[in-house]
């Protein structure tokens, strides 16, 4: 699976290999499949080995292959291979995977510092041996296809060179499904200038730490917090931004770490990578820091741990060492001009095997060289020399009309004839083809020499690479906090903070910005408060008009509290919040025609997908679920995710509806959930202005102008203004006409019914006058409520029919029967 994998992209590229098992299985008397899966990442020099689970049945692994087609670019790059695992029966595939190791021939491969195999432990990455020992079947059995694929094309050290091993899906990790990537455009590509070049300038500046979201209490998170305030300082930061400007105007470090590693890249490509990291190491260890806890002057001013052992990881005595060591056996100028002969620099007793070929092309050389004073001796001629034409090397000519010859002054018969113009003629002497022929031989071997010690520099540098891609990565690390701070820095962004694991869960946000529209609008964009508390009110219910701002309200919260776990500053005043586990969307509409899927059933399926895995740390966004199917079950399904939600999982959330009998939960979860609707103004006649927040005026709101605020506001929206849509898209005023009178007598059948229900509500509470009125009108008030009744009861009586019954198709047909018989005791 390739993501963004473009030829000309080399910055951006990325490749995939993702393998899964499917095993048949029989659980409880029913016929199901076990998959087990293994991602190979590598995207630059960083191979990532992501372990998946086990599980029962097709929709986690859609859940885990959706995602990973998110994260990884898009699907349109996949290529599909199916294979057979029988070979790997009884044990096979464990074997595959062990001899991998058992036949390395360089133990370097391995990771062997301490640090940073305790840093994986605490992470839960487990590497080597140790890792695939504790892997399920299946998942080994994964492991060994990659293996054995990636063999084809020589990839296969990459596994044992500091890879890890760990859950696709980890509890230290923020929970991003595929749905909220694209929902929240964090991934999807858009086709509008403007909003790429914003997102370009805000998004995609901390889209490479997305993969390191932590919890508050990991020592990873805090620290990543405190180097993004570091950073700014100006000596620090100057160092840096020299560092990294440099960086900028080189090819792909990454990607050239790789290519030496697999023994691809070319001398100049290798020379350019490695000076590239010498560079780097030598600015940065200007700014003298130590990782031992040394209280040097300079250390004073870089108080992180993090940073410290970011820059100590780059600035290293020993990646300096390895670098000089490396670049003093090359020699630029040749690996410039790709001339491999002379890459290679021989002294000091470095590659004998290059020295001995030098030397017998040199000897070569020589004895040709001593053929031309015979020949000038033989033809009398001093200033003969031998002469290169067109490629032709070692040629002799022989002047005809300049220079008188003496007559008996002859041309060797033996002498070869290559060419001849009006006053020169060109020989090749036999003695000159076959020492042309001994020194075209000792070039040819002194290059295959050339290539062969090539190679095996390149295969020795194994024995480095661990280091240097621990320095490259700590590079990009700077090189990402570096950016999150100039952007905190320039667009004004403060320092969230994060409460104890101990507290409820809570969102506490003044003043907050959508990031990427800010850039847009500048000092026009609307900030907008948010408070959510799991111990108070933790659910907002946001109505308001069509274009008003809700989901830019919602998508702001899910960012920024991404951008305070990522470890960025975030666009607020403050913003106070606890860790989330996970942020689940559900919005847009999308169908799936080749599964054979309509919007609503995707609707209901990103909705089940939330219901099943959030939490009481997770923030839940749904933004009008229901709208694909008719009012009163959309309504319904609404209000049951809704309450399922409130009551089972008791998560934080943001619900977006059109539908006021979602209000109606309030009555339920009087202290937990809030009506908010975004402010606006409207105008059905110029000195005529109706506010949403007073309810002054009068007027039919629908036809009148509308004016966003865009600021959420306590209370409810009973107006979406769908007319005024309509408007804006320049629909045909006659038909805007026409569904403004059809909105008009629809709402006045609606007013009618509600006043006809109320008024038989309050008929029981008037007591006295029910025995006061005339016979015939008490007949018929007895008539309108022995009917009332009758309906009512046949309303409880399908209801416990349909939670009495087992079968799905007499459910629905009872349920069916029950908002029927709801529907004509409203119109009584």
């Amino acid at each position: 699976m390739g993501g963004r994998g473009e030829e000309g992209m080399e910055a951006e590229s990325g490749n995939y290999l993702v393998c899964v098992v499917e095993k048949d299985a029989v659980v409880e008397n029913k016929d199901c499949r076990i998959e087990g899966g293994f991602d190979v990442g590598a995207r630059g020099s960083d191979f990532e080995l992501v372990a998946r689970r086990d599980s029962f049945g097709r929709a986690s692994l859609d859940c885990d292959r959706e995602a990973a087609i998110a994260y990884g670019g898009p699907s349109s790059n996949v290529r599909v291979e199916r294979t057979s695992r029988g070979c790997f029966k009884d044990g096979g595939a464990l074997a595959e995977v062990m001899a991998l190791y058992e036949n390395l021939d360089d133990n370097a491969l391995i990771v062997n510092d301490t640090q940073t195999i305790e840093a994986l432990r605490e992470e839960k990455q487990l590497q080597g041996i140790e890792g695939i020992m504790v892997l399920p079947e299946l998942v080994i059995q994964a492991l060994a296809l990659a293996i054995r694929y990636l063999k084809e094309f020589g990839l296969e050290r990459i596994i044992c060179s500091g890879a890890s091993f760990r859950p696709f899906l980890s509890k230290v990790e923020m929970t991003l499904s595929a749905n909220t990537l694209q929902q929240l455009e964090l991934t999807h590509p858009l086709c509008d200038r403007n909003l790429i070049y914003a997102r370009l300038d805000a998004v995609s500046e901390i889209s490479e730490s997305m993969g390191s979201c932590r919890e508050s209490h990991d020592k990873h998170m805090q620290e990543g917090e405190t180097s993004c305030n570091l950073v700014v300082h100006s000596e620090l930061g100057s160092v840096l931004s020299s560092v990294l400007t440099m960086l900028g105007r080189l090819p792909d470090v990454q990607r050239g770490i790789t290519r030496i590693f697999h023994r691809t890249a070319t001398p100049k490509e290798f020379i350019g990578v490695i000076q590239a990291i010498l560079t780097s190491a030598k600015q940065l260890q200007v700014l003298h820091v130590e990782d031992d806890g040394v209280a040097l002057s300079q250390q004073r001013k870089v108080n992180s741990g993090l940073l410290r052992r970011l820059i100590c990881t780059t600035s290293s005595s020993t990646i300096i060492a390895h670098a000089v060591k490396l670049l003093s056996c090359l020699n630029k100028d040749a690996a410039d001009q790709g001339d491999m002969l002379n890459l290679f620099i021989t002294s000091n007793d470095q590659f004998p095997e290059v020295a001995r070929g030098h030397i017998a092309v040199k000897m070569e050389t020589e004895k040709l060289h001593l053929l031309l004073p015979q020949y000038q001796r033989q033809l009398h001629l001093r200033n003969l020399e031998f002469k290169t034409i067109s490629g032709t090397t070692h040629l002799i000519e022989g002047l005809l009309l300049l220079v008188q010859l003496p007559s008996d002054v002859r041309v060797p018969l033996n002498w070869v004839k290559v060419s001849s113009t009006k006053k020169t003629i060109r020989y090749h002497p036999p003695e000159v083809l076959k020492a042309l022929d001994e020194l075209v031989l000792a070039k040819e071997e002194l290059a295959v020499t050339c290539r062969t010690t090539w190679d095996g520099f390149l295969m020795g540098f194994g024995k480095y690479y661990s280091q240097f891609q621990a320095a490259v990565q700590s590079l990009a690390a700077l090189d990402c906090l570096h950016s999150l701070s100039t952007l905190s820095r320039n667009q004004n962004y403060v320092r969230p903070v994060f409460v104890n694991d101990e507290e409820p869960s809570q969102i506490q946000i003044k003043c907050g910005r959508h990031p990427v529209l800010e850039s847009l609008l500048g000092d026009g964009f609307v900030p907008n408060d948010t408070n959510l508390h799991a111990d108070s009110e933790h659910c907002q219910i946001v109505t308001g008009p069509n274009m008003g701002g809700k989901s830019c309200y919602i998508r702001q919260v899910a960012l920024i509290a991404i951008m305070a776990q990522v470890g960025s500053f975030v666009p607020a005043s403050s913003a106070t919040l606890h860790v989330l586990d996970g942020i689940y969307t559900r919005m847009g509409a999308s169908d799936s025609i080749q599964q054979g899927t309509s919007t609503f059933f995707e609707e209901l399926s990103e909705a089940s997908h939330i219901l099943r895995n959030c939490s009481s740390r997770s923030l839940v966004i749904i933004d009008e679920l229901g709208r694909g199917t008719s009012t009163h079950d959309g309504v319904a399904i609404a209000y049951a995710t809704l309450h399922y939600l409130l009551k089972e999982k008791k998560s934080m959330v943001l619900f977006v509806t059109h539908y006021p009998k979602i209000l109606d939960i309030q009555m339920e979860f009087k202290s937990y959930v809030g009506a908010y609707h975004v402010s606006y103004l409207t105008t059905e006649q110029p000195s005529e202005t109706i506010d949403s927040e007073t309810g002054s005026g009068a007027g039919k709101l629908d036809q009148g102008e509308v004016t966003f605020l865009y600021k959420v506001v306590r209370g409810a929206s009973d107006k979406s203004f769908g007319l005024n849509v309509a408007r804006l898209a320049q629909l045909p005023p006659s038909c805007i006409a026409r569904a403004a009178m059809m909105a008009s007598e629809l709402e006045a059948e609606l007013s009618e019914r509600k006043n006809k229900t109320q008024k038989l509500a309050e008929m029981p509470t008037q007591h006295g006058e029910y025995e006061n009125l005339p016979k015939s009108a008490a007949t018929s008030y007895s008539g309108q409520f022995k009917e009332l009744e009758e309906t009512f009861q046949k309303v409880l009586l399908s209801i416990s029919s349909a939670l009495a019954e087992a079968e799905p198709l007499y459910v629905m047909r009872s349920l069916k029967s029950t908002r029927d018989l709801a529907a004509k005791m409203l119109e009584q």
